[in-house]
């Protein structure tokens, strides 16, 4: 259905914020602000919410005139569900942060970056996930794993309370004494089609001592360094959390190269042995690369997408003219160790070069610590027993052509199905896959039949219904 002059003038004289139409300069920037699939979504307008009124308003004005639309905070959803040939309610306007003694209340548009620079100046911090470019508001429902997550635990477990507007219009607090079920479901499927959530209170910590590492490989000893760290890692103590890398060559120049990065809370004469008792299983002589003790919001900021600075990949949008990035990734859980035959085939599946302006990845991150604290129904995030995830990432630049961009898709779908006979069959709810025909099963596994009858009390009619939303039971 296509929206009428009349009724967006009406809906933009009702708002604090704006409605961003198709023939307007800023369009473009708008139109998806960061990665998208080969699928290329024009929304009928961008609605820009200035706060939780105009939420609520866009909200109503799509359910009165039956207009598919889509919630964005900061528009990383790698499945393009935070787009629509319909509307978008976009939410990255919605930027407060309060901060208090030992929480701290944000808008979902805040980014993870400006969240721990606010948090830092008073010796706070908060686990919600690695990369400083994205919202809040995506990276805390879908799970949120990072940095500090095997020792404090995911982004959805520092979820004290939201504000959220549901499909009949009501605004409301959520909890666990308030409307529990739905503060169940939101803490790990919290974008999943439940209501729009316009603020979200969390937990946040005395920032601890941190210690940085990085440790690279010759490809030569891949292999070995994957299989030694794959019974290292997901058991290792709760502060140290080590993830492992291939990186292809860079659009910067870097690579390509196995590296094995992360952190351990504590200072430098703490971390090392702790890494180190590692590297001497894969090499006797082994001696840790860099050992650095950061602060905890430098230490989140080291590493951004394609080992690019923040300033390059947190632009809003494309330049005039431009597509957006294409951004391709699938994931998988793992609840034990590969054998040498699939670590075999990641290895040979991995392309180390591709061409110019093109760039691959697959991250091993390991599970267990604080992750694995929580049960698996305690939260709406299931994936409590996997020792680690994989994610396989492509990405090409917005001046490369269709040919480009399909091969960095066909590369991800490739290198995901060499170690697929060793998964688990679980996806990890953040890196959704539009891909996926069983996606709801992958994501939530056995939480769904109760999210479905959290969908049927909250939002009986599919008011927020898009591609990966879920039907009420």
């Amino acid at each position: 259905m296509e929206i009428s002059t009349t009724a967006v003038t009406a809906l933009a004289q009702r708002m604090r914020g704006d409605v961003v139409l198709p023939d307007a300069p800023e369009f473009p920037r708008l139109r998806k602000p960061f990665a998208c699939g080969l699928g290329e979504v024009t929304p009928q307008a961008v609605v820009r919410c200035a706060g939780v009124a105009d939420v609520a308003e866009a909200v109503a004005f799509a359910r009165a005139q039956r207009l598919p639309f889509a919630l964005r905070s900061g528009g990383h959803s790698f499945a393009d569900l935070s787009t629509s040939d319909g509307l978008v309610i976009d939410l990255a306007g919605l930027r407060s942060i309060e901060v208090g003694p030992e929480t701290v209340t944000v808008g979902p548009g805040v980014r993870l970056g400006e969240l721990a620079d606010r948090l830092a100046e008073v010796g706070r911090v908060v686990a919600v996930g690695w990369n400083p470019t994205v919202a809040v508001g995506g990276a805390v429902l879908g799970g949120g794993y990072g940095m500090l997550g095997r020792y404090f635990g995911l982004g959805c477990d520092q979820l004290l309370a939201a504000q959220v507007v549901l499909a009949d219009g009501r605004q409301v607090t959520v909890d666990e004494h308030r409307e529990p079920e739905l503060f169940w479901a939101l803490r790990g499927a919290g974008w999943a089609g439940f209501g729009a959530v316009t603020s979200l209170t969390l937990r946040t910590h005395p920032a601890p001592r941190v210690s940085t590492f990085v440790h690279c490989w010759p490809w030569e000893q891949a292999a070995a360094v994957i299989d030694a760290w794959q019974h290292w890692a997901p058991v290792a103590p709760e502060e140290v959390n080590g993830e492992l890398v291939l990186q292809s060559a860079t659009p910067t120049g870097s690579g390509p190269r196995l590296v094995l990065f992360g952190a351990v809370v504590g200072g430098a004469n703490d971390a090392r042995p702790l890494v180190e008792e590692f590297l001497a299983e894969v090499d006797l002589s082994a001696e840790l690369g860099e050992l650095a003790e950061l602060s905890p919001v430098v230490a989140a900021r080291r590493h951004t997408y394609a080992g690019m600075p923040v300033s390059t990949v947190a632009q809003p949008g494309p330049p005039a003219g431009q597509r957006p990035w294409l951004r391709a990734v699938k994931s998988d859980f793992f609840d034990a160790p590969m054998p040498a035959e699939v670590i075999d085939a990641l290895l040979a599946a991995f392309d180390p070069e591709p061409p110019a302006g093109q760039y691959r990845e697959v991250e091993l991150v390991p599970w267990g610590g604080a992750y694995a604290r929580v049960a698996p129904a305690e939260t709406a995030f299931v994936h409590r027993r996997a020792q680690f995830l994989i994610g396989h990432h492509g990405t090409a630049l917005p001046h490369l052509d269709d040919v480009a961009r399909k091969a960095a898709t066909d590369w991800v779908q490739q290198s995901w199905r060499a170690v697929r006979p060793a998964a688990s069959g679980a996806v990890y709810p953040n890196y959704p896959d539009a891909e996926l025909p069983e996606w709801a099963s992958a994501y939530f596994g056995v939480n769904l039949p109760r999210l479905r009858q959290v969908k049927a009390r909250y939002d009986p009619a599919e008011v927020f219904r898009f591609g990966q939303s879920l039907a009420p039971a």
